[in-house]
């Protein structure tokens, strides 16, 4: 559910750092852009870069864009516009309750079709943990919500522990890499646990998710949002609830 890579990036130690990609003027894209914080940010401080966020509903800012980002409503379950071996990084973040398992094969192929040889790929996600650690009852309530809306589908929960294994099977790449971190949402996680604080209520606040989980809870949009603006915000000065966070990155072979 969240961008929080922006404030994470700096824990990638075995992925170059953006400072050495903008130097060389690459092009960025991002599936699941959602409220599209991570690429704003991207975009402001590496201008002689281009970004692409791709969502299939539109909940990225409308009003604040700049001149090197760029926001395309699609599905990725059906393909991407964009050519063979365009982008130098591709990200895909939080779809792992969106996606079902053979979706999983073909959203992995596009990632890799799209990167040139050389770039990298990444595929980050998080999750609540088993019993709830540290969650108060209002977060409780939408989490529950949330899985019940995502989990309708073909969806497999544990997938997210061994997705390096779809990863394998893909062409074309290296070494798959895989990275796992317990982060703390809200004031008592820090810097870190304010920003995953700002991502979720900007996603659970986004027009699509209040008219969903407000139907789910069985509350009015009115109510929903009050809660999140104003509850849920004051419950967190007060729990710690944990996410699990994971991140799989590969670099694409270069041609032989």
């Amino acid at each position: 559910m969240g961008n929080n890579n922006s404030h994470l990036k700096h824990k990638r130690s075995t992925i170059p750092e953006f400072d050495q990609i903008e130097s060389e003027q690459e092009n960025q894209e991002r599936l699941w852009c959602g409220p599209g914080t991570w690429l704003l940010d991207l975009a402001n401080k590496y201008e002689n870069s281009y970004f692409f966020g791709v969502d299939i509903n539109p909940l990225y800012p409308q009003e604040i864009k700049p001149n090197n980002l760029e926001f395309i409503e699609a599905d990725v379950t059906i393909g991407l516009s964009f050519h063979d071996n365009e982008f130098d990084f591709t990200h895909v973040e939080n779809m792992d309750l969106v996606f079902a398992p053979d979706q999983w094969d073909f959203v992995l192929s596009e990632l890799i079709r799209i990167t040139k040889p050389g770039g990298y790929i990444e595929v980050a996600g998080s999750t609540r943990h088993d019993g709830h650690v540290g969650e108060g009852p209002i977060f409780h309530k939408i989490t529950d919500a949330f899985w019940t809306y995502f989990l309708k589908g073909n969806i497999e929960t544990d997938l997210m522990y061994n997705l390096d294994s779809k990863f394998e099977l893909q062409q074309n790449i290296g070494e798959v890499h895989r990275i796992e971190k317990d982060l703390i949402i809200g004031p008592n996680g820090d810097k870190t646990g304010l920003v995953l604080q700002d991502i979720y209520v900007s996603y659970l606040t986004s027009e699509i998710v209040i008219k969903n989980l407000s139907e789910k809870i069985g509350i009015s949009e009115e109510e929903y949002k009050n809660m999140i603006g104003k509850d849920l915000i004051e419950e967190f000065k007060q729990t710690s609830p944990k996410i699990f966070h994971f991140r799989l990155w590969v670099q694409k072979q270069l041609s032989q």
